[in-house]
């Protein structure tokens, strides 16, 4: 397990950023608007597309990182089952937009091999 100063660097400001804007945005609403979001993000059509993306890339950001193989093809497995969700949800409402999602995944798991 190697960590690279630039690597490490770029991770935490990639995931970073986002975490303390997301927590920070959590934080200023209100209870409603709060049980609303817990809601949302328990359900299973979240977690099974956008869910499971974002875990996806986090942990292949994560195997990049400590250059462990591993975590970075369980991350990458994640992505590649959230782009078939989103692709076969997506399919239903708009085709040209489900064919373009997956084009898009294949190109961001091509760049974290």
């Amino acid at each position: 397990m190697n960590i690279d100063t630039d690597s490490l660097v770029t991770f935490l400001i990639t995931w970073g950023i986002p975490t303390f804007m997301i927590v920070q945005a959590y934080l200023k609403m209100d209870t409603a608007d709060r049980n609303s979001a817990k809601k949302d993000f328990k359900s299973p059509h979240f977690i099974f597309t956008i869910g499971s993306l974002v875990i996806g890339c986090f942990f292949a950001s994560l195997g990049n990182l400590l250059t462990l193989t591993i975590i970075k093809l369980i991350g990458i497995s994640l992505m590649v089952i959230a782009g078939l969700t989103i692709t076969v949800d997506m399919w239903r409402k708009n085709k040209m937009k489900s064919i373009v999602t997956p084009v898009l995944i294949a190109v961001a798991i091509y760049f974290l091999i």
